[in-house]
């Protein structure tokens, strides 16, 4: 493998000659490979794997910290100081940067100690971040970034037993969006898929930390309220408001009706669900844009 190479900031460097490290010194263990490698495929979190690789070569080498940044993947283990040395690495077909933070420059044997383990990093930090990548696809809309139908059932049954064993208030936000079909017809798709990405952009200013949202599919999105119904209903009102101010939305008579539904004690995921759709509904006879609860 090639590695591309420089230290920033050698040229500053004015400690003497004992500042470096002793290439004769041996370190604790002898470096065996194939163990070090059996540790770095063990996880498939990349945040795992850097931290493995991190601590094991501070085990031998003066290390402060190491950062990695490449594409969307950008990891950090340890402290961001001191002299930098950067290298890059092949991850898959993407260029990976790795920076390392060092209290010294590294002696000639370091560096080759260095060469040795980095060159076990690549294939396990790349098998984690395409699995990552893979799990996020599943669990994520594409296009909007949410949660996917398939991670909205699986966190709806995880917060209902949350909230059956805690005795926590919870209560389910459904919420659609009015004349859609008509600006998708009118204006294509595109133009259609800019709508809901800016709603969605909406609807993740407008919750909280601990609240959950999720779309659907087409123009139907969710959220689940770690609250009861009044936390849910301070949601829904804000919606309404940001969509007041969106071009996209007024131009083309796009409105949202929401239902509330609040959980109580014995309902189970179905029946929670029924009763904000329903008060879905009820909203949307009522004349659209706008909440309803239900009973």
């Amino acid at each position: 493998m090639d590695y591309i190479s420089n230290i920033r900031g050698l040229s500053g460097f004015s400690g003497s000659a004992e500042h470096w490290r002793d290439d004769s010194r041996h370190v604790s263990e002898p470096f065996e490979p194939l163990q070090l490698l059996q540790k770095l495929h063990s996880s498939l979190d990349p945040r795992t794997v850097f931290a493995c690789y991190g601590k094991h070569l501070q085990r031998d080498l003066p290390l402060y910290g190491i950062y990695c940044k490449c594409g969307d993947i950008e990891l950090r283990w340890g402290r961001m100081k001191g002299i930098k040395l950067t290298h890059e690495i092949q991850l898959g077909d993407d260029i990976a940067q790795l920076e390392y933070c060092l209290p010294m420059p590294l002696s000639l044997g370091d560096s080759l100690l260095l060469q040795q383990v980095e060159a076990l990093l690549p294939q396990p930090l790349f098998n984690a971040a395409r699995y990552q990548k893979m799990a996020s696809q599943a669990m994520f809309d594409a296009l909007t970034g949410l949660g996917n139908r398939h991670f909205f059932g699986q966190a709806f049954r995880t917060v209902l037993a949350r909230a059956q064993r805690n005795h926590n208030q919870v209560s389910l936000l459904l919420m659609d969006l009015d004349n859609f079909k008509q600006l998708n017809d009118n204006k294509g798709h595109h133009y259609g898929d800019q709508a809901l990405v800016r709603f969605g952009e909406i609807v993740h200013r407008c919750i909280r930390r601990c609240d959950q949202p999720f779309r659907l599919g087409g123009d139907e999105f969710a959220v689940l309220v770690e609250g009861d119904a009044s936390a849910a209903v301070s949601i829904a009102g804000r919606v309404l408001q940001h969509m007041q101010t969106e071009a996209i939305f007024n131009q083309h008579n796009v409105g949202c009706s929401m239902g509330i539904g609040n959980w109580q004690p014995l309902l189970n995921q179905d029946q929670l669900f029924n009763k904000a759709d329903a008060a879905l509904y009820r909203a949307k006879s009522a004349g659209r844009n706008g909440y309803a609860i239900a009973d």
